[in-house]
């Protein structure tokens, strides 16, 4: 499969075909099955739970997320193609279109999931977990990859990230190094 995405890639200039083949590329399809393989221990806390990935682009972890709910899996993020291309691709995922910032529903999950930290401010992630429900499960990743200008809060061990979240309490914490960076993750709770 990697072969073929990236015979794709190399053939077409089109920015969305190459967002939507960045969405399962090698580096992806790790971070989240390391995500779920790390995290589903905790997902026995709840009673069928209802899961929430933020910033979730076009659903792709969601979906994998859905064999352990029996409620749908919201995917929410900020871009409107996300939802249209989303939805195409994995069928059984409930997408929204809201930014982090402007959602308000978090007190209705009990798993809230941002894999995309790396892209956002470290008050919008920190105000994020403040609007989870006590005693919500919070799942973060993020990273030391600098060389991306999207990419504003890097940063340079999982120390450092861990540090810079307002959790009450850290479940798990670890680095997986990928070919060109660290991916970081911490499990905790509000």
């Amino acid at each position: 499969m990697e072969n073929i995405l990236k015979v794709i890639d190399s053939i077409t200039n089109d920015r969305q075909v190459k967002s939507i083949i960045n969405s399962v590329n090698n580096n992806q399809e790790q971070s989240k099955n390391w995500l779920i393989d790390k995290s589903k221990e905790y997902f026995d806390f709840f009673d069928n739970p209802k899961i929430c990935v933020a910033a979730g682009w076009y659903g792709h972890l969601a979906n994998k997320l859905i064999n352990y709910t029996n409620e749908k899996v919201l995917s929410f993020d900020k871009d409107p193609n996300t939802k249209f291309i989303g939805s195409k691709l994995y069928n059984d995922v409930w997408f929204k279109v809201v930014s982090i910032e402007d959602f308000d529903k978090f007190k209705n999950f009990d798993i809230v999931i941002c894999t995309s930290c790396e892209h956002l401010e470290k008050k919008v992630i920190n105000d994020m977990i403040k609007k989870c429900k006590q005693g919500a499960l919070i799942i973060l990743q993020s990273n030391n990859y600098f060389d991306i200008d999207e990419h504003i809060n890097c940063h340079k061990d999982i120390t450092e990230f861990e540090n810079s979240l307002n959790l009450k309490k850290v479940l798990y914490k670890d680095t997986l190094q990928l070919n060109k960076f660290d991916r970081y993750m911490v499990i905790g709770t509000n």
